[in-house]
């Protein structure tokens, strides 16, 4: 039996200790660091696996790189140079957010953001430091009209909390439910279509929450033209990434009061800029934060572990999205072992 091979895993962000600490917990034999983001490409170098967080990874960092696999702490790939990584031999893999505690904690933040656009929550508070009581009147998910835009894991969790509320549930996929995986049966829609056939119905919604994976071709995809066909007093919530909304179109409808309000949780650019126009207008703006929970952290983290482990023994690691970099006729197990030590 061949004895455990120590890796050197780095984390390509500075100042996740909770996420270090967790993944030092469960990869106790191994070496686990912290880099800068603009150390990635240098890192890569020097160690088995890249975490990269919110760090892109572009083609330079696996040009003679020492890297086996990049491994991301959860769904996103999109900074990650795939095509690049495959020719190069290396893995790529993510964690799905379903089961994990991720997609769990996301849905649970959605419909936060929700109640606290519904509710008026920063006329509240205004309202309670000027003594004002009784005020303002509120709208409640309860008889309400719910369309979520794009119905993958976290799609089908905030369908299935909303369930309890009452509200009327519209998902919206790009290939509508004949294209989808199978479904928990505990969740019932009032309706499942594919995106070209939702414009009427985004008109009838009281509330849209924008759910859908931060693939190229859904950048900009909540433009002018979605945002036309909702109607007037619209609440909007992005738990999925900046881009799947374009910038230019929502701050138009929010300065016509078209949309009434919007919850954002994720941004263009990241850390995003507190004085931006957009944040003059009713959005109530979270950092990142939606999956930050300590189940999701933890889950992630096993998850992530098992992935490690899998490399460790040559194996493809689970939820691999690029199965055929399979690194040739290399022996990763005996790549890793074979690696001089790194630099102190």
């Amino acid at each position: 039996m061949r004895a455990r091979t120590p890796m050197r895993i780095a984390l390509c962000v500075r100042g996740f200790t909770r996420i270090l600490n967790v993944l030092r917990e469960r990869l106790p034999h191994d070496e686990i660091v912290e880099c800068d983001a603009t150390q990635a490409i240098d890192v890569a170098r020097e160690v088995d696996v890249l975490i990269p967080i919110m760090t892109p990874i572009p083609a330079a960092a696996f040009a003679g790189s020492r890297v086996a696999l990049v491994q991301q702490y959860g769904v996103g790939l999109e900074g990650v140079d795939i095509a690049a990584a495959t020719a190069a031999g290396v893995f790529v893999a993510n964690v799905p957010s379903v089961g994990t505690g991720n997609a769990e904690s996301v849905a649970e933040f959605a419909i936060m953001l929700m109640m606290m656009l519904g509710r008026d929550l920063r006329t509240a508070k205004r309202r309670f430091s000027e003594q004002r009581f009784g005020s303002p009147l509120g709208h409640s998910l309860y008889g309400a009209t719910v369309v979520i835009l794009g119905y993958g894991g976290i799609g089908e969790a905030i369908a299935r909390r909303l369930a309890g509320f009452g509200t009327r549930l519209i998902a919206v996929s790009r290939h509508g439910p004949g294209g989808a995986r199978a479904r928990d049966p505990a969740v019932r829609l009032d309706r499942h279509v594919a995106l070209s056939e939702c414009g009427a119905l985004l008109g009838e919604a009281d509330f849209v929450v924008v759910a859908a994976p931060a693939q190229r071709e859904n950048h900009g995809l909540v433009g002018s033209d979605l945002i036309a066909r909702m109607k007037r007093g619209v609440y909007l919530v992005n738990i999925a990434r900046g881009a799947v909304i374009d910038y230019d179109a929502l701050l138009a409808g929010l300065r016509s009061n078209h949309i009434a309000g919007v919850g954002l949780d994720v941004f263009w650019r990241e850390p995003f800029d507190p004085d931006d126009p957009l944040l003059r207008e009713n959005v109530i703006a979270t950092p990142h934060i939606a999956g930050v929970t300590h189940a999701s952290l933890n889950g992630i983290g096993q998850a992530v572990a098992t992935s490690v482990e899998a490399l460790r023994r040559g194996e493809t690691p689970p939820h691999c999205v690029n199965p055929d970099a399979a690194f040739a006729a290399r022996d990763v197990s005996l790549r890793v072992a074979t690696h001089p030590a790194p630099k102190s």
